[in-house]
């Protein structure tokens, strides 16, 4: 016993130390399907026993049919004669003879009597017949003759059953129905069956004639053939045995009230003695047919199926587990050699308390990113050297001694046209890629890789396409095309960038300029497109940012080379000086409007004549500067030097013309405000008011006629006098100027700085500011 202990306990710690093995999985699923054919057997078991017991009951009750049948067939034989008996001229006219019989009335007893006889030959089933007349008290059987005492000697309904009783039960005026009876035979009672019926007396409350059939009880179960070791009992309602195969004096082992509805099964009796009783109930009588049989017996048959079924599930436990267990050990070696491998390849120890399972997905996992990593850093570096490639391609620095046709193929680039053109993309802003933060440079690579990849995909509609980046706001994509008319090279180039800069600025709110050269032919010529990509891309200084410019489209003039056309005599100079000095913007703005147009519209206009004509211009408000120095407000004077700073970093003439007037507004605001008017104070209050009141959207002249107790005309009347100029254009500038320090910064949007300003509608904000600044508030911060 010890020794089975130990191996029962060592084996379940086998089982905990793979509580998560496969070994265990597999072992519960073998089990599981071992499980299968047992359940089936279950329910193959429980379908037999109820088949069994369905035919054993159905038997039964085929028995007690046909015992119901026979009997109850017999039974309406007796009814029939009853009725023919009652019918009987000779029967019925007896009625009315009384107790002192004549002769004729004692031969008509005889004459009834042989007709008993007859009836009684008629049907076997009887064993007596007696006719009982009130009127005279005479019984008529069929070879003697009796009165009601001799009768109540013979037959009782009970063995103990007075005759007053007896009496009154033929005094009924209605009697058709079976009783069990007792017959006194050789000094005993034994029991039988009677029925009874009345014959009805033609004459008014004449009393009848009742008649007696004596059923012969062993004549009732002479059809019925028991089942072996059972017994077939009939029982009327008072629990009385009419009819039995066994002992007729032995106690019934059913009752009649134990018998519920008018057929079914009933197990009943001690541990022991227990019996099964199947019963049907007669429709003429009432009667219950049943036969009992011993449980044993009964369940016999049940018994054999239980055995069977159990003998199958065992034989099944124990084939099905030699099977399992030897299936279970052949499929687990396979992948213990591969678990064993594999930990001492990958120098991993497998935990034998572990899932299989759980290795191999770990190890392969592993394995895969593994491979992913490298083939990842693959392309990165596959993705880097083409990038210098096309790089060093485009700039004409290839080594000579490799030929292109091998590079391109080393590089995966398919060129299989002879047409080659150049599309360079400047990025203006970033848009929603601009961060102040760290992650600008992680947004600059995403732009410029959406940017690469929207090119090619819209480039390759019709043609071969390559786009890579130069620096941070430049990109380069090399166009490979059928040869081609310079029309249609022109729309199909046209049509690449216009595509590109609309997905770009819808999607991302980047504004591109493009550059796009002319059309070349064979692989040595896309250095030359290049350059002359280069060469209109510069031209955007003049063209401003946001178009496409086609290298075709410049005249093919030296874009570099000088200005003959150059345009600002000392004479305009002066004249600008002179306007300024008075304070005259609007003025100022279009005198230097008109000398940037006739230098832009002399051609050619290149990049270094745009910066001349522009350091020009500032020079001369240098000179302003210089000359309108007020006593006692130096500080307040515009800083020039920081103007020509901005300039200097302005990439297009728009941008530098847009500085330009930003100095002329300084210079004539400061000339405007700084004008002698100390002859009325009221003026200094009235531009003190407005710089202490220009947030406050109610401000207006009525609200500053109210603070000096004027009317509103009135004191805009004698502002423009002292001032030259209106006051609510003084009170917009004011609010503008403010305006315009915001916007330089990024810490509020242009409807918070529209409510801090004073307007209360952004609408109306922006209609003002373009006004007066000839730009939008959001195009003034882009400018910034």
């Amino acid at each position: 016993m010890a020794q089975t202990r130990n191996r029962w306990t060592t084996y379940l710690k086998q089982l905990q130390r793979k509580n998560r093995s496969v070994f265990l999985t597999w072992m519960l699923s073998y089990v599981s399907v071992l499980l299968v054919p047992i359940l089936i057997s279950g329910v193959i078991y429980g379908a037999t026993l109820n088949v069994v017991k369905a035919e054993i009951n159905r038997a039964n009750q085929s028995i007690l049919l046909q015992m119901e049948q026979a009997i109850d067939s017999q039974f309406k034989g007796i009814e029939r004669l009853s009725l023919e008996m009652s019918l009987n001229r000779r029967i019925s006219a007896f009625i009315t003879a009384d107790a002192a019989l004549s002769d004729s009335d004692h031969y008509e007893i005889y004459q009834i009597a042989n007709d008993l006889r007859i009836y009684e030959i008629a049907n076997d089933f009887l064993n007596g017949i007696y006719i009982y007349y009130s009127n005279s008290d005479t019984v008529i059987a069929r070879d003697n003759r009796l009165n009601g005492e001799e009768l109540y000697d013979i037959i009782r309904f009970e063995e103990n059953m007075p005759f007053q009783s007896f009496q009154q039960y033929f005094n009924q005026w209605y009697i058709k129905d079976y009783h069990s009876v007792v017959v006194s035979e050789e000094n005993e009672w034994r029991p039988t069956v009677m029925y009874a019926r009345n014959v009805t007396s033609t004459i008014m409350n004449e009393p009848g004639a009742v008649l007696l059939f004596m059923i012969d009880r062993n004549k009732l179960l002479e059809q019925a053939t028991a089942p072996e070791e059972g017994t077939i009992i009939i029982l009327d309602e008072k629990n009385r045995v009419i009819a039995s195969t066994g002992d007729p004096l032995t106690e019934p082992a059913v009752q009649y009230d134990d018998l519920p509805g008018e057929s079914g099964r009933l197990e009943t009796g001690a541990a022991k003695s227990r019996l099964v009783a199947s019963y049907t109930t007669s429709s003429i009588t009432g009667w219950k047919y049943v036969i009992t049989l011993p449980a044993a017996v009964y369940h016999q048959k049940m018994n054999v199926v239980e055995q069977l079924t159990i003998l199958s599930v065992l034989l099944c436990l124990l084939m099905g587990g030699g099977v399992t267990y030897w299936l279970l050990k052949r499929n687990y070696l396979p992948i213990h050699m591969l678990i064993q491998s594999l930990s001492f390849k990958s120098g991993v120890a497998f935990n034998r308390g572990s899932n299989e399972y759980s290795f191999l997905e770990h190890a392969l996992n592993n394995t895969f990113h593994e491979k992913e990593e490298l083939h990842n850093k693959l392309n990165q570096h596959n993705n880097t050297l083409r990038s210098h490639f096309l790089q060093r391609l485009l700039k004409g620095q290839l080594d000579s001694h490799i030929p292109l046709l091998e590079s391109f193929s080393a590089y995966d680039l398919r060129f299989t046209s002879a047409g080659y053109s150049v599309i360079l993309l400047h990025i203006e802003h970033f848009g929603k890629f601009h961060r102040e933060d760290e992650e600008q440079v992680n947004n600059k690579r995403l732009l410029h890789f959406l940017i690469a990849n929207v090119v090619e995909e819209v480039a390759r509609k019709s043609a071969n396409a390559y786009a890579v980046e130069l620096d941070q706001q430049l990109l380069a994509c090399i166009v490979n095309h059928q040869l081609m008319s310079p029309a249609e090279q022109h729309k199909e180039l046209s049509r690449i960038a216009a595509e590109t800069m609309s997905f770009i600025s819808d999607h991302a709110h980047v504004q591109l300029t493009a550059a796009v050269s002319a059309q070349q032919e064979g692989e040595y010529g896309i250095f030359q497109a290049f350059q002359e990509a280069v060469e209109a891309m510069e031209y955007r200084i003049v063209a401003g940012s946001g178009g496409i410019i086609h290298y075709e489209d410049l005249g093919g003039g030296d874009s570099q080379g000088s200005a003959p056309g150059y345009f600002y005599p000392l004479k305009a100079e002066q004249q600008l000086i002179a306007v300024v000095r008075e304070g005259q913007l609007v003025k100022a703005k279009a005198f230097v409007g008109e000398i940037i147009q006739k230098n832009v519209t002399m051609e050619p206009f290149s990049f270094h004549t745009a910066k001349c004509l522009m350091f020009d211009l500032m020079a001369t408000l240098q000179k302003v500067i210089g000359e309108i120095r007020i006593v006692g407000k130096p500080q307040d004077v515009p800083d020039g030097i920081r103007a020509i700073e901005r300039l200097m970093q302005c990439q297009t003439v728009k941008e530098m013309q847009g500085q330009l007037y930003e100095m002329l507004e300084l210079l004539c605001s400061y000339i405007n405000n700084n004008r002698e008017y100390s002859s009325n104070p009221l003026i200094d209050k009235v531009m003190k008011y407005v710089n202490d009141y220009y947030h406050d959207e109610n401000l207006n002249i009525s609200m500053i006629g109210e603070a000096f107790s004027m009317t509103p005309s009135y004191i805009s009347k004698l502002f423009k006098e002292h001032t030259g100029e209106v006051l609510l254009d003084y009170i917009n500038k004011t609010r503008l100027a403010q305006a315009k320090l915001l916007l330089t910064g990024e810490k509020y949007t242009v409807s918070e700085i529209s409510l801090k300003v004073g307007y209360n509608d952004v609408n109306t904000f922006h209609r003002i500011f373009k006004k007066f600044e000839g730009i939008t508030p959001g195009g003034y911060r882009e400018v910034k």
